[in-house]
């Protein structure tokens, strides 16, 4: 067993969430020895939450990961069919050494605790321990001082990667991510190291093919000059909530400052990329926003590939935004589309290759 002392220590030191879940229930795992132990997520509609699994362990470490990011919403286990997750994120408090129907792996009945996460107000997943006995004071004592450990990290994490006024993802968290993509692409990416060296399976996968967008509020000077700033950052909200709701769980959201977003999805072609994008722009054209009333965006999209950098993708998407703006907003303008047509010539500036960001 590890000293824990060492991995809390180690727990304190993640600034990625993948790594971070995979400490958190290696750690658990390796202590409470259970039959297995699942971190969730809760995604989708917050009136209908489903449940994404995070990361995995039986039997004690290590941890594996789960369900990958893209996964269907209507793939997945919906909080309201299993009643001791939902009560427990109701309460929020724990609910422990439940019986369930589930054998363990040598047909043995095992108990099932669950462990509401949050940060503020925010109850954002479950961790579900399954084991033969009832968990001990000492166990109990341990458990909570790590979810302790682990939620004070999620916000911290919060604090550094979030927008403060919208919630998405700020500007400073793009470039991680967007490697992350890159590396999915190449076919060469594990799901995340793992605490220890551990190494678990590669999720089975077929070529990954990323996309990103970049959104801009037609005219969001006039609504500043006209309204208000409070009225502007009112906007700046809504569209958040607008683009929360045209999105998948597992897309990417920025705020990139001002009225700059962007989003990094995965779609299987450009016309399916290209959906998803016009299936937001269409939202936005028709949402009434509060004495504003009707805002528009115009969005420019590429292909992120292989061998790019965060500044050559952003640069690829922006050209096309300004082409959008250029000739009547309130549309969508796909860049690699713009140069085979011959709108556009392919950039051959060098500043693409150069970190920005």
């Amino acid at each position: 067993m590890t000293d824990p002392l060492v991995s809390v220590v180690s727990l304190t030191g993640y600034r990625d969430r993948d790594l971070l879940d995979a400490g958190v229930v290696s750690m658990l795992a390796d202590w409470l020895r259970p039959v297995s132990l699942s971190l969730y997520r809760c995604v989708g509609d917050s009136a209908a939450p489903r449940l994404l699994l995070q990361v995995s362990a039986r039997d004690g470490p290590p941890a594996v990961a789960g369900d990958p990011p893209w996964t269907p919403l209507e793939a997945l286990p919906a909080l309201e069919d299993w009643p001791l997750h939902r009560d427990a994120m109701a309460s929020g408090e724990a609910l422990l050494d439940a019986p369930t129907s589930r054998p363990g792996p040598r047909g043995q009945p095992v108990l099932t605790s669950v462990f509401p996460l949050w940060v503020g107000n925010e109850r954002f997943g479950l961790v579900e321990v399954l084991a033969e006995h009832p968990l001990d004071a000492e166990q109990m004592r341990f458990v909570d001082a790590v979810l302790k450990i682990y939620r004070n990290q999620i916000g911290l994490l919060d604090y550094s990667e979030r927008d403060t006024l919208t919630g998405l993802l700020n500007r400073k968290t793009f470039d991680e991510q967007f490697n992350k993509c890159l590396q999915e692409c190449a076919g060469a990416a594990l799901p995340f190291p793992l605490p220890g060296g551990d190494v678990p399976e590669r999720r089975a996968r077929s070529l990954l093919r990323y996309w990103l967008g970049v959104i801009d509020i037609d005219h969001f000077k006039r609504v500043n000059d006209g309204f208000g700033h409070l009225i502007g950052d009112e906007v700046l909200l809504l569209m958040a909530r607008i683009l929360r709701g045209a999105f998948r769980h597992g897309d990417r959201l920025y705020r990139f400052g001002g009225e700059e977003f962007v989003v990094v999805l995965r779609a299987d072609s450009r016309v399916h990329a290209a959906l998803a994008f016009e299936r937001f722009r269409s939202r936005m054209e028709t949402f009434r926003f509060p004495q504003v009333g009707t805002v528009t965006a115009s969005i420019g999209m590429t292909e992120l590939r292989v061998m790019d950098t965060p500044s050559a993708a952003f640069e690829r998407a922006d050209r096309a935004v300004y082409h959008a703006k250029d000739n009547g907003r309130n549309q969508l303008q796909c860049h690699d589309q713009l140069v085979e047509s011959g709108t556009l010539v392919e950039s051959s500036d060098k500043t693409g290759e150069i970190e920005l960001f």
